[in-house]
């Protein structure tokens, strides 16, 4: 096939161009597909882990229900160990939490609180975490422990619980100003009509001052 001059520059160009940039495109190509292919493969991998996730988690629920608290500890330790990046990680270890408490093995309780704090990153499970281990703390007349959790930072939809608690720690200590400016700010922190509100006015009131 023949070409005239002008079409025989556009591919003597184009050959040009290529030789001094068609391995760096042809690269960059390669590292775009490697990438997105690993992207895929990275989600197709966490969506089997979180099934295998929830069958697992599944196993905890119907233990927790029958109170059985070595199968409990068992599915929340395996969760913890081969689906630490699952939600139902964390989810687990608040159940199994709960149901050692409720069986007065406080110390798996706090090591499984302990486990959300260090481990996952959803702020509200982390809140709630601190919550229960203030709770058991102040249980323990361990005030200053409990008082700790309950300094520590959380989404500010949790303000008026964590200063409930609070003010219920410095109450326990006997320390009443601290405990009436934990309450009153507690009380600000409410929205609307919150059913709180009374119980923590009625603890306030219960001060006198």
């Amino acid at each position: 096939m023949a070409y005239d001059l002008q079409e025989q520059e556009q591919i003597d160009s184009l050959k040009a161009f290529w030789q001094q940039w068609g391995k760096l495109i042809g690269g960059a190509v390669l590292a775009v597909t490697i990438s997105y292919l690993g992207y895929k493969g990275y989600a197709y991998y966490q969506a089997g882990q979180a099934a295998k996730a929830a069958v697992v988690f599944a196993d905890l629920e119907q233990a927790s229900a029958t109170a059985d608290i070595a199968k409990v500890k068992a599915s929340a330790n395996l969760l913890q160990s081969d689906y630490a990046g699952t939600s139902f990680a964390a989810e687990g270890a608040l159940l199994a939490a709960k149901v050692a408490f409720d069986k007065n093995d406080t110390a798996t309780a706090q090591t499984q609180l302990s486990w959300v704090v260090a481990n996952s990153k959803d702020e509200a499970l982390v809140a709630v975490a601190h919550l229960r281990l203030a709770a058991i703390l102040l249980d323990q007349k361990r005030y200053d422990g409990a008082i700790a959790e309950l300094t520590q930072a959380h989404p500010s939809s949790f303000d008026a619980l964590f200063l409930d608690q609070k003010g219920d720690v410095y109450a326990a200590k006997g320390e009443q100003a601290a405990a009436r400016d934990a309450y009153k700010g507690a009380l600000a922190k409410l929205q609307g009509e919150s059913p709180n509100r009374q119980f923590i006015q009625t603890k306030l009131d219960a001060l006198g001052g």
